[in-house]
């Protein structure tokens, strides 16, 4: 009986033992990838070679080639610039450990990417050090915002007005089907009342079909809660009310730019770029002088008579602000594409507006 209570307090003992040296390793593998992130983040490069065993490496796929680079981490560390702040967070994910050996996961966490590192590490001489590191990218959707008018009065008409539906359906899908994620903000936020729906369109039918769409559309943000730096792009649709409401909205004019000038897309159609007329850089210049653009016209707002119940026509105006105006007849598609701005004349624009939109964002890097 003595012997198996000392067998059993043998085998307790050693598997405490075990458990705080498993503990013990952890903890210190979670030092070594603390200070791998924090130097990463300061370009500290004493402390990220801290992380890393002399004869450690770095491998990738190089995203032109596709074939495996192999990067001796005594180069890579000094690719930093010591003292520079990096934008971007890190998180210890997971650690695996088997004897000498372990596995872990880090996400580094860029505001348009997380890419994820994962590390081999062994125990050498009594100390954890990362042997190899491997790089990969999480696939990531993309933000785009669409801003819409909160008006519903049509001057002195005595008619109601609002957004231009077909004008959000019509470059939603486009945005939806390229795996973008759409926000919907308006100046009060909530529902407006729109028009322009055709439920024979199939783009428009399958919009109002769409549950996603539709809840983000008719329980839009307002203006005021929106984060500028969370996207990538900013689109507005047309329809009377942007005239009166966001013409000289200074929130929208901040957000617009604020994306423009973070290398964002600026895009807005029909009567949407009444949005845009007033918006000014930091260099003081306004945003559309000097840039080829388009809007309704003239002569579409005075063919269907609302020429003197508009505060302002439009295409005088954007000209008035230093645009240059490029126009076709009457609701043919046509869409101008200058820089990072793209405006189409009307509905029949909307389209291929987005695609433009779309081209252009394809083209701009991940990682800021």
């Amino acid at each position: 009986m003595k012997k198996l209570l000392l067998f059993i307090y043998l085998f307790t003992c050693s598997i405490l033992t075990f458990g705080q040296q498993e503990q013990s390793d952890t903890e210190l593998i979670r030092i070594v990838l603390t200070n791998y992130i924090e130097g990463k983040i300061n370009s500290d490069t004493a402390r990220l070679s801290s992380a890393f065993h002399e004869k450690a490496d770095f491998r990738y796929r190089d995203l032109k080639s596709g074939k495996l680079v192999i990067w001796p981490t005594a180069d890579y560390v000094r690719s930093f610039t010591p003292g520079k702040k990096n934008n971007f967070k890190g998180k210890i994910i997971s650690i695996n450990i088997a004897g000498t050996a372990a596995q872990a996961k880090v996400d580094i966490m860029y505001p348009n990417a997380t890419y994820a590192d994962y590390m081999n590490l062994l125990k050498i001489d009594g100390k954890w050090a990362i042997a190899n590191k491997v790089l990969g990218q999480h696939a990531i959707r993309r933000k785009v915002l669409f801003i819409t008018t909160s008006h519903e009065k049509l001057g002195n008409s005595g008619e109601k007005t609002g957004y231009h539906f077909g004008e959000v359906a019509q470059a939603y899908k486009p945005f939806y089907e390229a795996g973008y994620d759409v926000d919907f903000a308006s100046p009060k936020g909530g529902k407006t009342y729109h028009y322009g729906a055709d439920m024979n369109n199939e783009t428009d039918a399958w919009f109002m079909q769409n549950i996603e769409a539709t809840d983000k559309l008719f329980n839009a943000l307002r203006l005021s809660e929106i984060v500028p730096e969370k996207y990538d792009a900013v689109y507005f649709a047309g329809g009377h009310g942007v005239m009166w409401d966001l013409a000289n909205h200074t929130t929208s004019e901040m957000i617009t730019r604020k994306i423009y000038e973070n290398n964002g897309i600026v895009g807005a159609v029909c009567h949407g770029p009444a949005a845009i007329t007033n918006v000014k850089l930091s260099n003081g210049e306004f945003l559309v002088q000097g840039k080829v653009l388009t809007s309704f016209t003239n002569k579409e707002e005075k063919y269907i008579k609302l020429h003197k119940i508009v505060p302002f026509l439009l295409q005088d105006e954007l000209e008035r602000k230093g645009g240059v105006f490029k126009s076709v007849d009457n609701w043919q598609p046509n869409v101008q594409v200058d820089q990072r701005l793209v405006t189409g004349q009307n509905p029949a624009s909307t389209g291929k507006l987005a695609e433009e939109m779309i081209r252009l964002l394809a083209s701009k890097s991940d990682v800021k």
